[in-house]
Order: structure tokens, then C-alpha cells, then sequence
């Protein structure tokens, strides 16, 4: 055996020594033993010690440990381990770098030696090997060779030791410590009737570890510096958890797990102190000891996946029947059913001009209260303005969702390429791949939002072949706002799905940017309804919308505290803004006139600076005050963390739209009009399904704010079918509340559909 070959000639060698210069090298043979027992020596540069260990048949392999306390790193030990295939060298102290200021040395290293029948393992099934593991020729054998080149004597100390649970099985639970020098590796097998298995992994401390899954040949690349090349990995400090399928890993793996020299890679604020240059200098970093346990339990197989998503279209479905007998229930015997049975009364109305004069704005601007009648006197006009806002969303969504599913796409491609976990926040515990994609549950879970968005624009367009639009009664409808609100329904479902491909911080607006649209077009309907000719447009809607976007887009990717402070006086001055908007009816400049008119007349008193809109006035004055208000509470959540700055501007325009709705409940009941049983059925829906909807939206899974391996800590298993987890969940019930939404702000009106306009207060 080459083995034998080697011991010849190194047995020869110890008899010449070896001429290095001025001094002669002398090869000290050693006979190791695999009992665990310690073999010490004195190691300069005039001797190298070769330490010989006897052959082996167990099929565990063995890791050597090598220390002293003596090592200088300018002139290290160095170890060579030789096996009948394969070399292994390290060099003792292990000097680990940290970016490009910091080293530390590590006196203290072990490495476990890969298999020499390996493949033979690999070709045998795990029934065979555990009932056969005794008898079978596992032959190992190797010998290891220490060097250094310094003058001074150094005391070092070497042992082999087994590995005895090197073989792990399912739904058992290991432990293991593992240093920054003294990285560890198991081996799993999967069974014949195993596709996929889950390991969990938990910590007591915060040392950061590298865990990687890697497939069963030799060599294992269990350092810091190399873990990466190979199969696939990801960070962690208490928590984690991965996936592995058969069809990657058909012969079994080798689970590795590398204590990182620093928590750099772990924490936030330590990884940001790297980036500014904080830190730096060579150093011992003794204490870099974590314990980390483990459990490899079987997961779900493909035809498992059936069932859930059988379940969740079932339900689906359900839902849809219960809608649509609600639908016919409504228009059968609601609040719209004499004017259904109606012959289609609408007339051909021509606008008989296409902007008012200043006679007009001057009368609207004096009246101290307006009727519907006053602000619908050009109803061509505005029903087309209100598709308007139907081909914005929808070009809008082409153009925005191409480089979407581009980004996204690429990176799967990149995680299932390099096998970097860290690149995606995936709730692990919960994320069952299928298709390519490694979180397949959550993006499915997004079915609702797209199969709902199309029941509801089914809803409208039946609504709008069905209930006759006659002039001067009830609200103008303008059915454009509607669509748009279901394709916007659609989108987002598309958009979440897209975002949860691959879950980021550098995404995470395409999860929300069709939320900021639908929060938007819900306070643009309610303000339509009764101001049907000074609602703002599409344009001028969308470009706003853009603006937003781009302000979310630069919170997110840099939320510092000035980006911060600039939106709050950006946010501020739009308040402002959209108050003399709204209290002038749009007419900002001849307003202010008006008022620069009377205090001309009259000068600075009392009468002129009175407004006279007295309630419009008073209700734009609290809802300035209550987003002031949110402002400074979304200031206070960031500034301990609490909150990010996409979350905190979603909940600005989620906040608006309830508010508005509130408030436009309320006046309807101030003025003495009904709230009819369509509004009053789904306004009871939606605040039952958001009520529990929110409950699972604020229990996070995973947190992108932070560094991946602090987000694994939030990691929670799943909770509803063995499939789903609090996020899904929270998918699957926003749709339904999203959708009793809108269909609360289609039916709000409906106890005026035969009131006449000018009996119609705006408010």
C-alpha cells in the first residue's frame, strides 16, 4: 500500500537527515494511537516529527487535533495530513482575517478527515450500512506530518479522535461545539422512501456560525475562507433552519457547521462598524465557542404539496359561491332593486363646456355648504377621466412588473447557483420548495389577492351592465376607479408573489408599491363620490403615486434618520397642500384671491379671515393634526427600531384610507342618511377579516432589516396544514378583507341611487 511506502521512506529518512542550509532537519518517526490519547513533542526548525497512525476499519472518520501555546504566527506549524487519496494541511495558530484591517489567531485547531471509503458508503443504501457497518472493509489509514521554521522550540500536542456520530439519523437530536479553529461536519443518508428533510438547528449563544450543506465526496471545505464554494450555505447565530431535497443531494450530504472569527457577518452594528473602518488590528480571539444543536426530521414529499393546495383552492372557491349568492341576494332584494328592474333610463348628456368660469367657481366657493348637483355638472367629462385611472393602473403594472420578474428571476437563479442562502429572508422553517423555487407556499399563498381581483372586476362589470345610470340621481358612478381598483387587487398578488421569490431588503417594495395604490385609490373614490368635477386625475394621481414610490424605494435601501426628517417636511407641506386643495374644491388660486379680495375690502378682521366652509374647515384641521400625530409616532418606532420606513408609509395610506372611511361613514350618519344592508354586511365583513388578518400581519417571521442571521431568529414553524405559515395566513385573509373593501365602497351610496343630486350634501 502506498502507505507502507511512504512509512519505508520516511523511516529511511530519519537515518540521513535532511541538509536545510546551515542546519540539518532531522525526521522524527512517531507511532500515533486512535484511542483519544495525547501525543506531545518539541518542534523547531531542526526536526520535522512524523506521526504514524495504524490502520482503521470503522466507517466513522477521525478528526486531529492539533495545539500549543507556543506557536508564532510569523513562523507557524505546519500540519499535513496524508491520506491514500487525499492531502490536508492548516497551520497552527490558524490566522483568520476579518475584512481588510483585522486578523485573529487561533492556538487551538482540529480537523475531521474525509473518509477514505467514501464512496463505498456512498454506494450503499442506509438500511445496508447500519446493519452492515461492522463487517464491511472500511479500511482508513494516514499519517501526519508537523514543520516549522522557527529557531525556538515549541511544545505542541497532537490526537486523533473518532468521530462516533458521524452518521446522523432522523428525528434525532446531536450536539455538538464547534470553534473558529475546530470547524465539525456530519453525514446524512437519505432513505429509499425520503425526498426532502428539514434540519433545525438551534444555539444557546450568539456566536456567528456558517452552516453549509455539501454533497458527500471528498474534499469537505470546512473553513471559514472556503465554505462557500460548495453546495449550500447560510449564517446563523440561535437560530436556523434548511431544506434539502433527494434530487440534490441523491448519495447523502455532509452537514458542516464553521464558527465565523467574528459576529461581522451576524450583526447589523458590527457589520456597519467594518464598512466605516472601526475596526482593526491582529489580535487573539480566544472565547469563539458555540454549541449548536441539531435535528434532521423528514418533510413534506412532492404529492404531499396536493393536499394544501387542494384545500386552499377549495376554500377559495368557497368563497367565490358565497360571494357571488351575495352579489344576487343584494341585486335581488338590496337596496338597488327598483332601479335594476327599471328600463336603462340614461340619457346622451354633452358637457356644455369643458372647465367652469369664474362666475361658477366663485358661486362654489361662497356657498357655505354644496350638494352633489353643484360638483356634477360635467358628468361626460368626469366618467372619462375615471378610465383614466383604469389604463394608468394597467400600463402602470406592464411596465413596472417586466423588470420585476427580471430581477426576481435572476435572483433564484443566483441561490440556486451559488447556493448562498443569505441572499433571500426566507422564513426557513416554513419555505417548501417546488418548481424551482425554494419558498413555493408563500408564493402560492397569493392566489386570493389574483382570483379575487378578477371576482370583484366581474362584480363591477355586471354592476355596470345591470343597474341603469340615470342623470341628476344618487352619486355619479364612475366605474373606472372600480376596475382599477381590481386589476390593482390583481397586481399585488402578482407583485407579492414576485417579492416572495426571493424576500430582500432590496425588493421589498415590490411587496408593497400596489398597496400604496390601493390605499390611494380608495381615498380618491370615497372624494370622488361627492365631488365628482374637482377630484383629482389620473395624472396628477400616479405621478404622486411615482413620487411615493421613489421615497419608499430610498427609505428602505437607506433609512437614515435625515432621509427620515426630509420626509416629514416633504410630508408636511403635502398635508398642507391637499388642505387648500380640498377646502377650496381645487381652485387654490382663485381661493386665495377670494380671500386676498376681503381682507382688501374689509381689512384684517375677524369676518375676513372666518372660513366659510365652518365644518370642512374644522374636519381638514383634525386630519391634519391625527397625520401629524402618526408622524411623530412613526419617528418614535423608528428611532428604537420598532418599525421600517416601507411599513411605516404603508401604514400612512392604510391609515388615510380608514380614516376617510370613517369619517365618511360618520357624515352620512350626521346627515341623516342610512347606511343601506350591502354596506352594512360587508363593512361588518371586511372589519371582522382585518381585525384577524392584522393579528398575523404584525407577527413577524422574518425581518429584512437586519442581517440573515438575525432575521432566522424570528423564523416560526408552520402552522396550518403543515404548509403555511402566519404570513401565509395573513395572505390568505387580507385578500377576502381587501375584497369586502371594495365592495363596501361599491355599495356605500347605495341608499341614494333615487335621491335626487341636489338633496345630496358634499362633505
Amino acid at each position: 500500500m502506498k502507505i507502507c511506502l511512504i512509512v519505508f521512506s520516511l523511516v529511511f529518512l530519519e537515518i540521513s537527515p535532511i541538509d536545510v542550509g546551515d542546519n540539518f532537519m532531522s525526521v522524527e518517526l512517531v507511532d500515533g494511537k486512535l484511542d483519544g490519547s495525547t501525543a506531545s513533542m518539541k518542534l523547531n526548525n531542526t526536526v520535522e516529527y512524523v506521526v504514524h497512525y495504524p490502520e482503521s476499519n470503522t466507517h466513522n472518520p477521525y478528526r486531529i487535533r492539533v495545539w500549543t501555546k507556543d506557536a508564532n504566527p510569523l513562523y507557524p506549524i505546519l500540519v499535513v495530513v496524508n491520506q491514500e487519496s487525499q492531502v490536508l494541511s492548516w497551520e497552527v495558530p490558524l490566522t483568520l482575517s476579518i475584512g481588510k484591517n483585522a486578523a485573529f489567531y487561533f492556538r487551538n485547531t482540529s480537523r475531521t478527515l474525509c473518509h477514505n471509503a467514501m464512496k463505498k458508503i456512498n454506494s450503499l443504501s442506509k438500511q445496508t450500512l447500519i446493519k452492515y457497518q461492522e463487517t464491511y472493509n472500511f479500511t482508513q489509514q494516514f499519517l501526519v506530518t508537523l514543520t516549522t521554521q522557527s529557531d525556538e522550540t515549541i511544545d505542541v500536542n497532537i490526537e486523533a479522535i473518532e468521530e462516533v456520530n458521524f452518521h446522523v439519523k432522523e428525528n434525532v437530536n446531536y450536539s455538538m461545539t464547534v470553534t473558529t479553529s475546530e470547524s465539525r461536519y456530519v453525514y446524512y443518508k437519505f432513505d429509499e422512501s425520503t425526498e426532502a428533510v428539514l434540519i433545525e438547528m438551534t444555539s444557546p449563544d450568539d456566536v456567528c456560525l456558517a452552516v453549509s450543506v455539501q454533497d458527500s465526496y471528498c474534499p469537505v471545505f470546512d473553513l471559514n475562507e472556503d465554505i462557500k464554494y460548495e453546495g449550500k450555505y447560510q449564517s446563523m447565530t440561535r437560530k436556523a433552519a434548511m431544506t434539502v431535497s433527494k434530487n440534490e443531494f441523491e448519495d447523502g450530504f455532509f452537514l458542516v457547521f464553521v464558527a465565523r472569527p467574528s459576529n461581522v457577518e451576524c450583526k447589523k452594528e458590527l457589520m456597519e462598524e467594518i464598512e466605516s473602518g472601526q475596526t482593526n488590528g491582529f489580535d487573539e480571539y480566544p472565547t469563539r465557542v458555540s454549541t449548536v444543536s441539531f435535528k434532521i426530521r423528514r418533510t413534506l414529499n412532492t404529492s404531499d404539496y396536493i393536499e394544501p393546495i387542494l384545500i386552499i383552492l377549495g376554500i377559495t372557491f368557497g368563497f367565490f359561491g358565497f360571494a357571488i349568492i351575495l352579489v344576487y341576494f343584494f341585486f335581488k332584494w338590496g337596496s338597488v332593486k327598483e332601479v335594476v328592474k327599471l328600463e336603462d333610463q340614461e340619457e346622451q348628456i354633452h358637457d356644455a363646456a369643458q372647465k367652469r368660469n369664474t362666475v361658477e367657481i366663485n358661486s362654489l366657493l361662497e356657498a357655505p355648504t354644496l350638494n352633489v348637483k353643484m360638483v356634477s355638472q360635467y358628468p361626460v367629462k368626469t366618467k372619462k377621466r375615471s378610465f383614466n385611472y383604469l389604463w394608468h393602473v394597467v400600463s402602470v403594472s406592464i411596465f413596472y412588473g417586466i423588470p420585476v420578474v427580471q430581477l426576481v428571476s435572476t435572483y433564484q437563479r443566483m441561490v440556486n447557483k451559488t447556493g448562498d442562502m443569505d441572499l433571500c429572508y426566507y422564513n426557513f422553517y416554513c419555505a417548501h420548495p417546488l418548481f424551482g423555487f425554494s419558498d413555493f407556499n408563500h408564493i402560492f399563498s397569493n392566489i386570493g389577492y389574483i382570483l379575487l381581483g378578477i371576482l370583484y372586476i366581474f362584480v363591477v362589470l355586471h354592476r355596470h351592465n345591470t343597474v341603469p345610470e340615470r342623470p341628476e340621481v344618487g352619486i355619479p358612478v364612475h366605474y373606472g376607479i372600480y376596475y382599477a381598483m381590481g386589476v390593482s387587487l390583481i397586481i399585488e398578488g402578482l407583485l407579492s408573489a414576485c417579492y416572495h421569490i426571493c424576500p430582500s431588503q432590496s425588493n421589498y417594495q415590490f411587496d408593497t408599491s400596489f398597496m400604496y395604490v390601493m390605499a390611494v385609490l380608495c381615498s380618491i373614490k370615497l372624494y370622488q363620490n361627492r365631488h365628482s368635477d374637482v377630484n383629482a386625475t389620473a395624472y396628477a394621481t400616479f405621478t404622486v403615486l411615482g413620487v411615493i414610490i421613489f421615497v419608499a424605494m430610498i427609505g428602505i435601501l437607506h433609512g437614515y434618520f435625515f432621509i427620515w426628517l426630509a420626509f416629514f417636511l416633504g410630508y408636511i407641506v403635502l398635508c398642507i397642500y391637499l388642505s387648500f386643495k380640498i377646502y377650496f374644491l381645487g381652485y387654490i388660486l382663485e381661493g386665495f384671491k377670494r380671500v386676498e379680495g376681503q381682507i382688501h375690502e374689509r381689512g384684517i378682521n375677524k369676518h375676513a379671515l372666518t372660513p366659510n366652509k365652518k365644518v370642512r374647515f374644522i374636519l381638514l384641521v383634525l386630519a391634519n393634526f391625527i397625520n401629524f400625530a402618526i408622524l411623530m409616532m412613526g419617528m418614535c418606532l423608528y428611532s428604537v427600531g420598532a418599525t421600517d420606513f416601507g411599513t411605516f408609509l404603508l401604514l400612512i395610506l392604510m391609515g388615510n384610507a380608514i380614516l376617510h372611511t370613517i369619517f365618511y361613514v360618520s357624515m352620512k350618519l350626521i346627515h341623516k342618511e342610512k347606511l343601506c344592508i350591502e354596506a352594512t354586511v360587508y363593512g361588518m365583513l371586511s372589519l371582522m377579516v382585518w381585525t384577524a388578518s392584522a393579528m398575523y400581519f404584525f407577527d413577524k417571521s422574518t425581518l429584512w432589516m437586519v442581517t440573515p442571521a438575525e432575521s432566522r431568529n424570528w423564523n416560526q414553524e408552520c402552522m396550518f396544514l403543515n404548509f403555511f405559515d402566519k404570513h401565509d395566513i395573513w395572505h390568505l385573509f387580507s385578500a377576502p378583507a381587501l375584497y369586502f373593501t371594495f365592495m363596501l365602497l361599491l355599495c356605500l351610496d347605495d341608499d341614494l341611487v333615487q335621491t335626487p343630486q341636489e338633496n345630496i350634501p358634499v362633505f
